[in-house]
Parts: C-alpha cells; sequence; structure tokens
C-alpha cells in the first residue's frame, strides 16, 4: 500500500522538478510560477481522486511544457515534464479506481499489466518525442491538407464501424 503512494507521488513530483529546472535554467522566474500554481492542482488530485483534479494538473503541466518550448527552454526538460506529467496523471486516476475491497491476488495481476503496458507506452511516447526534437520534415502545405483529409477520412470510418 506504501508503495502505491509513493508510485502516485514520483512521477507528478518529477513533472514539477523538471519543468521547474527547465525555466530556471534560462531565467524565466515568472513561468515558474506557473510550476507553482501546478503544485496545488497535483495536491488537490491526490486528495480528491475525480476526474477534473488529474485533468486539470494534466492540463496545467502540458501547458507549461508547450510554453517551455515555445520560448526555448530545454526540450529535453519539457519533454521530459511532459512525459512525467501523463504517468503521474494515469497512476492517480488509476489507482483512485482500484477497489481496495478486494483481494490482493485480484488486484495484482491487474496492476502489473497497468503498470507494464503504461511503461512501455511512455517509453515508446519518450522516443518518438525526442526522435521529432531532433528530425526537421518540411512538408509543402498542400501535401499537408491531404494528408490531414486522409487522417479525418480514417477517423470517420473508425467512428462509422463503433457506431455501426
Amino acid at each position: 500500500m506504501l508503495w502505491r503512494k509513493i508510485l502516485k507521488l514520483v512521477f507528478p513530483i518529477a513533472c514539477l522538478a523538471c519543468l521547474a529546472v527547465g525555466f530556471a535554467g534560462i531565467g524565466q522566474w515568472i513561468v515558474l510560477l506557473g510550476v507553482l500554481l501546478a503544485l496545488p492542482a497535483w495536491l488537490a488530485a491526490f486528495k480528491w481522486g475525480s476526474g477534473f483534479f488529474p485533468t486539470t494538473a494534466l492540463v496545467l503541466s502540458i501547458g507549461l511544457a508547450a510554453v517551455g518550448m515555445l520560448i526555448s527552454v530545454s526540450p529535453v526538460s519539457m519533454i521530459l515534464g511532459a512525459t512525467f506529467a501523463f504517468a503521474g496523471w494515469d497512476i492517480v486516476l488509476f489507482q483512485n479506481n482500484l477497489n481496495d475491497d478486494l483481494p490482493a491476488q485480484a488486484v495484482e495481476p491487474f496492476e502489473e499489466r497497468h503498470y507494464r503496458n503504461l511503461t512501455m507506452a511512455l517509453g515508446l511516447g519518450l522516443l518518438v518525442a525526442v526522435a521529432g526534437s531532433m528530425v526537421r520534415i518540411q512538408i509543402p502545405f498542400g501535401w499537408m491538407i491531404l494528408l490531414a483529409a486522409i487522417a479525418l477520412l480514417g477517423l470517420e470510418g473508425l467512428w462509422r464501424n463503433f457506431i455501426a
């Protein structure tokens, strides 16, 4: 039980630390105050595990990481901050939805599978994000519109299959 609480705290704290280090590294003290605003959102997410508070904390953290990317903060610290924010959001929601009345033998395989899938998803996402920040691809506007139209048609087809 104690390791669950520790795991729930580790990722949001790591997120805020990465964001704070990134903003402090370039002297953006005003934006660093925004990181302090995300802290109460994460604390509320720990206390009240409804979907509102964890999602608010996630949006604030990802927004701060996006602002950091726009003002040329170290991409590594912003990508790590966003990754830790997603992990914290997932773990807070997952652990708040676990039923403590169930026996440990029923919960442990489910938790293990969830954490394994989370680790793979975060690792792959982090790898793609870091690779994406290093690679620059220029696509003409016309091709971009064509790709967006194909993606929308594919999503519309998936939506139609789920409804039917």
